[in-house]
C-alpha cells in the first residue's frame, strides 16, 4: 500500500534534526549529558518521535479531529533527524576542528610534528597562532561575551574558506554514501528482505498511533512492567548523582576478578558487564541467530587470547607496528581485517543478479531500472562511481596520488557497506571498529604504496568520516530507505534528506566554532578527541621515518580471520539449520562488543526460551515487556539530560 507523505512532516523533520546538531556539541561536550545524538539509535530523535507521538494523540483527542501527521509521516520525520543526528557530534565535528588543527598547534621539537606540515595543503588546515589559540583556549576576555559578542569575533575571514575547502570533501563523501545507500535499499529491502531490528520498536509505536491505540499500548501490563524497570534503576542513578547519600543500583560490574591471570581463562581479566535495559530490549528483538553470534564469539575471542598466553606463543606487540585502528591491541584482532573482507564480497556475491542488471542498465539507458531507493538503481550506481571519482580527483588536487586514492577510498567505502550491513541487520545501536578501514592496506601491502602524502593526508580524511562508525550516516539511510519503501514519491523524501544533511553541516559547523571561541577546547569534554587525533599524525610521524612492512604475524592473523569467515558464510549458506550467523565474528574484538555481549547474551536467552516454551504468541507478549525496557532508558535519558541543563550535574543513562 503506498504512502503520502506530506511536506509538513519532510519539513519539520528536516529543521528538528537540524536544531538536534546545533545544540549536541553543547549539551555533549559542555554538559556532559547522556549523548542526544548517540549511537545509531539517536535519544534526541526518538524522544521527540516519541513525544511527538504523544502529544498529537491528546490534540486529536480533544479536538475529535485527525492528527496533524499520520504515523507514516511520523517515521518520515524520525528517519530525517537520525540521518543528521550524528553530523552533529562523533560523526563529523566532534573530532573536525581538532583535526585539522592539531598538526600545527601542538607541534613542537619533541614530535618533529613541523614535517608533517610540508604534506597538509595550509588552505585545509589553518596554522596561525592565533586562530589555533582562540579555538583550544576560547577567546580574550571570553567570559564576558555574549553570544552575539562571540559569533562577531570568530575569525570568520580564516575559517569560512577552510570550510569551504573541505564541505567540499565532505559533501561529495555523503553524497556517495547517498548513493550506496540509496543502490542497496532495493537488495537489502526487496531482494534479501533482512530484518532492521532497530525499526521494529518505532514502526509498532507508529502503527498503535496510526490506529489511534497508541495510549492503549502504552499501557499494556507488559510493557509498563518493562518501564518501570530503567525507571527505578535510573531514578536512584540520577538521584544519586546529584545527592551522593542516594544509593544507587550498579550498572556495570567488574567481573575480571572472578579469572586468573594465567592460563586458559586469562583473557578475561578486563571482563565488564555492562546492564543497559534499551539494549536488552533491542536484543531481544534482534533475530536470534544473530544475537547468538554477537555474545559467543566475544567469548571465544577471550578465550583465545587465553589460550594464546597459556600455550605459550609469544606474540610480540611491536608485530603491530603503527596500525590505525583506535583501540587495538594484539595481533589476533587483525582477523577482523580479513573476516571484513569475504564477508564483503559475500555480500555482492549476494546482490551480483541485481549489480550485473544494474550495470546491462547503465549500458543500454533506454531499459526500464524500477528499485526501491530515492533513486534509480542505475542512477545510484552512477552516482557513486561519480562519487568516488570526483573524491579521488579532490584528493589530487590537493597533492594525492592517484593509486593512494583508490586504495583508500576503496577501503573507506568497503568499511562503510560492511558496517551499515553489522547495524542493520544486527540491531547494534552502538558499533565502532577494532581496526581502522586503511589498516587492511597497510597490514597486506605496506605503506609504501601510500607514500607519504597518503600516509598523512589519507590519514587525516579518514579520521575525518570513515573511523569513528558509532554515528556514521551509511547505516542511518539505509534504515531511511527501509523506511520510505513504501512511500509514493520516494524522490522527496531522498531531496528532504539531501537538504538536512546540508543544513546539518552548517548548523555543526556553526555550533562548534562558537563552544570553541566561548570556551576553548581545552575545557571541553573533548580529551578523547584530542587523544585520538594526536595518535593519528604521531603514527603518520612515525610511518614517514620508518615505513611499515608487511608483518608475518599480522599476515597470518588476516588470514585465519578469512578462512573462518569463509567457513562461517558457507555453513550460513548452504545449510539451513546452521545456528551461527557470520556477523558476530567481525565484531568479536571490538569495543563496542565489550559493552553489548551481555546485554545480547540476555536478549537471545529471553528470545530463545519465549519461543522454545511459549511459541509465538507468548513472544508477542514478551516483546512488549522489552519495548518497554527501551522506551523507558530514552525516556530516562532525556529526562536526565534536561535535568543537567538546570543542575550542570552530568548523569550518563548510555554510553558517551
Amino acid at each position: 500500500m503506498t504512502q503520502n507523505i506530506r511536506p509538513r512532516a519532510l519539513v519539520g523533520g528536516t529543521l528538528l534534526g537540524v536544531a538536534v546538531c546545533a545544540v549536541t556539541p553543547f549539551a555533549n561536550s559542555y554538559l556532559r549529558t547522556t549523548p542526544l545524538a548517540g549511537g545509531h539509535f539517536p535519544l534526541a530523535a526518538f524522544f521527540v518521535f516519541f513525544a511527538s507521538a504523544v502529544l498529537l494523540s491528546l490534540l486529536a483527542k480533544a479536538t475529535r479531529r485527525a492528527p496533524l501527521l499520520s504515523g507514516p509521516e511520523l517515521l518520515a520525520a524520525w528517519a530525517l533527524m537520525v540521518v543528521v543526528s550524528g553530523i552533529g557530534f562523533t560523526g563529523l565535528v566532534r573530532t573536525f576542528f581538532i583535526n585539522i588543527t592539531a598538526p600545527a598547534h601542538f607541534a613542537d621539537a619533541s614530535n618533529n610534528w613541523a614535517e608533517l606540515l610540508p604534506f597538509l595543503p595550509q588552505a585545509l588546515y589553518p596554522r596561525d597562532p592565533a586562530v589555533l589559540n582562540a579555538v583550544y583556549g576560547g577567546l580574550p576576555d571570553k567570559a564576558g561575551l555574549t553570544v552575539l559578542q562571540t559569533l562577531e569575533r570568530i575569525p570568520w575571514d580564516v575559517w569560512l574558506p577552510v570550510l569551504g575547502a573541505w564541505c567540499v570533501f565532505i559533501l561529495l563523501g555523503y553524497a556517495t554514501l547517498f548513493c550506496l545507500a540509496s543502490l542497496f535499499t532495493t537488495q537489502w529491502v526487496v531482494n534479501e528482505r533482512i530484518n532492521f531490528p532497530l525499526l521494529q520498536m518505532p514502526k509498532l509505536l507508529a502503527e498503535a498511533y496510526d490506529e489511534q491505540r497508541l495510549f492503549a499500548f502504552l499501557g499494556d501490563p507488559f510493557l509498563l512492567s518493562g518501564l518501570c524497570v530503567p525507571l527505578f534503576i535510573h531514578t536512584l542513578g540520577g538521584l544519586a548523582a546529584h545527592f551522593p547519600t542516594v544509593p544507587a543500583l550498579p550498572t556495570e560490574i567488574l567481573a575480571g576478578s572472578y579469572f586468573p591471570a594465567t592460563g586458559f581463562l586469562s583473557g578475561f581479566q578486563k571482563l565488564k558487564i555492562f546492564i543497559y535495559p534499551a539494549f536488552i530490549g533491542f536484543a531481544f528483538i534482534t533475530t536470534r541467530q544473530v544475537s547468538f553470534s554477537f555474545w559467543l564469539f566475544f567469548l571465544l575471542a577471550g578465550l583465545l587470547a587465553g589460550i594464546l598466553q597459556a600455550s605459550g606463543v609469544q606474540i610480540p606487540d611491536s608485530a603491530l607496528g603503527t596500525l590505525y585502528g583506535p583501540v587495538i591491541s594484539r595481533p589476533e584482532e587483525t582477523q577482523v581485517i580479513g573476516a571484513s573482507i569475504v564477508f564483503f564480497c559475500f555480500m555482492i556475491w549476494l546482490a551480483r543478479t541485481y549489480l550485473l542488471e544494474t550495470v546491462m542498465q547503465c549500458l543500454r539507458p533506454g531499459t526500464p531500472s524500477p528499485g526501491a531507493g530515492w533513486l534509480s538503481p542505475r542512477a545510484s550506481l552512477l552516482g557513486t562511481a561519480a562519487g568516488l571519482a570526483a573524491l579521488c580527483g579532490w584528493s589530487a588536487f590537493w597533492g594525492m596520488g592517484l593509486g593512494p586514492s583508490v586504495m583508500l577510498y576503496a577501503a573507506f567505502f568497503t568499511v562503510m557497506l560492511v558496517v551499515a550491513r553489522l547495524v542493520c541487520q544486527g540491531g547494534i545501536p552502538y558499533a565502532s571498529l577494532n581496526t581502522a578501514p586503511s589498516d587492511a592496506t597497510l597490514s597486506l601491502f605496506g605503506s609504501g604504496p601510500l607514500g607519504n602524502m597518503g600516509l598523512v593526508l589519507g590519514m587525516s580524511l579518514q579520521k575525518m568520516l570513515f573511523v569513528d562508525v558509532r554515528e556514521s550516516l551509511l547505516p542511518s539511510l539505509m534504515h531511511a530507505g527501509k523506511i520510505s519503501e513504501r512511500m509514493g514519491r520516494r524522490g522527496f523524501m531522498g531531496l528532504a534528506l539531501a537538504a538536512a544533511v546540508l543544513l546539518a553541516v552548517a548548523a555543526s559547523f556553526l555550533g562548534m566554532l562558537y563552544l570553541c571561541h566561548r570556551h576553548g577546547i581545552q575545557e571541553l569534554d573533548m580529551d578523547w578527541a584530542t587523544r585520538t587525533t594526536q595518535t593519528v599524525f604521531a603514527n603518520s610521524r612515525r610511518l614517514l621515518d620508518a615505513p611499515q612492512a608487511p608483518d608475518p604475524w599480522v599476515l597470518l592473523f588476516i588470514l585465519a580471520g578469512a578462512v573462518v569467515m569463509s567457513v562461517l558464510v558457507l555453513c550460513y549458506y548452504l545449510f539451513p539449520w546452521w545456528p551461527i550467523h557470520p556477523i558476530g565474528y567481525m565484531l568479536a574484538f571490538s569495543s563496542s562488543m565489550r559493552i553489548l555481549w551481555f546485554s545480547f547474551l540476555v536478549g537471545w536467552a529471553c528470545n530463545t526460551l519465549c519461543l522454545r516454551y511459549g511459541g509465538t504468541f507468548l513472544y508477542r507478549r514478551v516483546r512488549l515487556f522489552f519495548i518497554g525496557l527501551i522506551i523507558g532508558d530514552f525516556c530516562m535519558g532525556a529526562f536526565w539530560a534536561m535535568v543537567s541543563l538546570k543542575t550542570g550535574i552530568s548523569y550518563l543513562v548510555l554510553p558517551s
